[in-house]
């Protein structure tokens, strides 16, 4: 895969490209029947790497994989601004709208995979097709926590302006705790940790954002998320890991309805199950019609 970067007006975006062609794309290249177009959207503090081991089993696409602002090689918000979700969806279409990508496979891991929801049903015009990997619906506020939840989050920025950030002797380390929470190979888990890695001195420190971390103030409810749903258009395919996340299930249960264009295919894997089994998940996304 090869690095490209993209200036927004608000930020700059970076990523990884492959396919048959360079990054960007001419126009030619673009109208080619031989070329279709992909942008993945990966997980809460991963980066566009963790596509790489889906990336080779892709057929006949040109393939963008983003890095979210205050991820991996992407831009840093300015100061006073933070990363809270809807922000990451206007990213994303500022990026489509700025490349006019328009017959596009959108595939979305975890928190891209809701980013790509919303992104759906904001450029219907531009968005054929949707595969979401181990992320369906919205995560929602229960009700009645709306106060206790804005409270916590504004205590969390405070906590986060008297902290450091932390310096380690190398990735190793990092690389051990990431494999044992995300169920992943080291090997795996190294493509995520080091793209998310810059030098310090004679050690590394992240760089990621530390605001990232932290929980925007306001949820979505479950209206909402009904709302959403029931604005995608385009054929949507959500693979989930048979060990991946519990509360999958119940949100497809929960809200199936509202997608009946909806297919849903389970595999082998946890919540990582496109870098654990690149090749089947390759396979659905280059089979969905």
């Amino acid at each position: 895969m090869k690095p490209f970067s993209k200036p927004l007006s608000h930020i700059q975006l970076a990523g990884l490209s492959t396919g048959p062609h360079s990054f960007p794309p001419s126009s030619q290249q673009l109208s080619s029947p031989s070329s279709r177009q992909l942008l993945g959207l990966h997980g809460w503090l991963d980066n566009a790497a963790s596509f790489a081991p889906l990336a080779p089993h892709l057929e006949n696409f040109h393939c963008r994989f983003l890095d979210f602002p205050g991820h991996g090689h992407s831009g840093h918000r300015a100061s006073g601004s933070w990363y809270y979700f809807t922000e990451y969806v206007a990213d994303v279409v500022a990026f489509i709208e700025a490349e006019d990508i328009h017959d596009l496979h959108l595939v979305g891991h975890s928190m891209g995979g809701y980013v790509a929801q919303l992104v759906a049903t904001i450029c219907p015009e531009r968005v054929s097709k949707l595969t979401l990997i181990e992320a369906f619906g919205l995560y929602i506020s229960t009700q009645g926590d709306v106060v206790a939840h804005l409270q916590n989050a504004i205590a969390a920025r405070k906590r986060l302006a008297e902290k450091s950030a932390p310096v380690y002797p190398n990735s190793e380390r990092l690389v051990k705790l990431r494999a044992e929470k995300s169920e992943l190979s080291e090997d795996l888990a190294r493509l995520i940790v080091e793209r998310n890695l810059q030098p310090e001195g004679s050690g590394v420190t992240w760089r990621i954002d530390p605001r990232v971390r932290l929980a925007s103030p306001i949820r979505f409810t479950e209206t909402h998320a009904t709302d959403m749903l029931k604005h995608i258009k385009c054929p949507v395919q959500l693979i989930l890991g048979n060990t991946g996340t519990p509360e999958l299930v119940q949100a497809v249960a929960a809200w199936q309805g509202c997608v009946p264009q909806l297919q849903v295919h389970t595999l082998q894997g946890g919540h990582h199950v496109h870098m654990q089994q690149p090749g089947e998940v390759a396979q659905l996304i280059n089979n969905l019609t």
